[in-house]
């Protein structure tokens, strides 16, 4: 056989071993994707939760405080 038929051939081992690291280096990018967008969504919802959260605890810590003016004047008339 001559070089030239040989040519051909020799090439397909590589050019295999090309298109399967490309195959997984495409899925591995989208993947990594997946999962940053995944991430960003469970940051962005717990940081709203959060903030409800705080929102809630002011809200009841808020109404629990009375002014000072109000205690005496109850402290004195119970006395």
């Amino acid at each position: 056989m001559s070089q030239w038929v040989k040519m051909p051939h020799s090439r397909d081992p590589w050019k295999q071993k090309a298109t399967q690291r490309g195959d997984h280096n495409r899925y591995q990018r989208k993947q990594i994707a997946r999962l940053r967008a995944e991430r960003n969504r469970a940051t962005t919802a717990r940081k709203e939760t959060q903030a409800q959260l705080r929102q809630r605890e002011a809200g009841r810590h808020a109404g629990a405080t009375q002014p000072k003016a109000d205690v005496v004047s109850l402290a004195l008339q119970l006395f």
